[in-house]
């Protein structure tokens, strides 16, 4: 009876699995679920991480190599952030004249690649509005949305960008890049950013 038993044990102990075999295999399993939470996450947005960019991005890259324009990818959606002070005079809504070039250049980007849907999307800082503008918009909603459509008439008015492709919305200040604690950080928020989206969304 005990020989049987001892042989047992032993036998239990000959088929358990090497420990340095367990945590090779833990670690494929973790890396399995990370990879199907990013799989899932892609799918809701149709949007392939590992795709090539599309040739639109690659246009805005070469235009806006240096300056002020920032280009970059969220995703499948081009983004294109312009500064608030590149655009606007302080406590206005009138795109400056000085900002011809940049929305030239823009918009030639846009007529040449006609297929993408542009969101422009406007941002303000944390400050509460006063004087004139507060008289002109109730808060930074009204401010932001009025902004994102007068870059959107700009491109299409002097610019021929077809209007049909564009939406206007105001975000206020509720999607900051930076501290609003600091005047550097303000400035950041203040800017308008157009959603640039790929060729097969609706």
């Amino acid at each position: 009876m005990f020989s049987l038993l001892a042989i047992g044990l032993q036998g239990c102990v000959a088929l358990s699995p090497n420990a340095d075999l367990v945590a090779q295999l833990n670690r494929e399993i973790i890396a399995l679920h990370s990879r199907t939470e990013m799989l899932e996450k892609t799918a809701l947005t149709c949007d392939d991480p590992e795709a090539p960019p599309p040739a639109i991005f690659a246009d805005l890259n070469q235009v806006f190599y240096e300056g002020d324009v920032e280009i970059s990818r969220d995703g499948s959606i081009v983004l294109v952030t312009i500064p608030g002070s590149t655009l606007f005079a302080s406590g206005s809504v009138r795109v400056r004249k000085e900002t011809e070039m940049v929305l030239d250049l823009l918009a030639t980007a846009l007529n040449a690649h006609p297929d993408h849907r542009v969101r422009v999307v406007g941002h303000t800082d944390d400050a509460p509005l006063t004087g004139r503008l507060l008289r002109a918009y109730p808060s930074n909603w009204e401010l932001s949305s009025a902004r994102a459509g007068s870059v959107i008439r700009t491109l299409v008015k002097d610019y021929g960008v077809a209007p049909e492709r564009f939406s206007a919305t105001g975000r206020a200040e509720f999607d900051p890049l930076a501290d609003n604690a600091t005047s550097a950080g303000r400035a950041s928020n203040r800017r308008v950013t157009l959603e640039i989206l790929p060729t097969e969304l609706p």
